[in-house]
């Protein structure tokens, strides 16, 4: 996906997500409490699209939980495969040598 795309999808998203939030099974409340909002600022930033995309991230899991499910599950697995990688490059410590290196580090010896 390319950059271009991505910035019209994230339009795309702001432009549904009152609907979204409208439709869902939490009350509004629930997001002002989420966000942090009181509700006339919560509102102006659904009438002017101007959701953060920090916000939208904490929105998202209760939003798309079925979406927000797969994108953990992708992450993991690229990250399950990205240390096998590193496993077979020979990219490995041993955790002893770690455990004593944190040791001496933090002063626990």
């Amino acid at each position: 996906m390319n950059r271009i795309h991505i910035i019209y999808e994230y339009d795309a998203i702001i432009e549904k997500l009152a609907e979204d939030i409208k439709n869902s099974d939490f009350k509004v409340q629930y997001f002002l409490k989420l966000l942090n909002l009181k509700s006339s600022f919560f509102y102006k930033k659904i009438r002017e699209k101007r959701f953060t995309s920090e916000e939208l991230k904490l929105i998202s899991k209760d939003l798309y939980p079925d979406e927000f499910q797969d994108y953990k599950e992708e992450l993991i697995n690229k990250l399950i495969e990205k240390s096998r990688q590193e496993i077979k490059e020979g990219k490995v410590s041993n955790f002893e040598d770690i455990l004593q290196e944190s040791k001496i580090k933090y002063g626990i010896l």
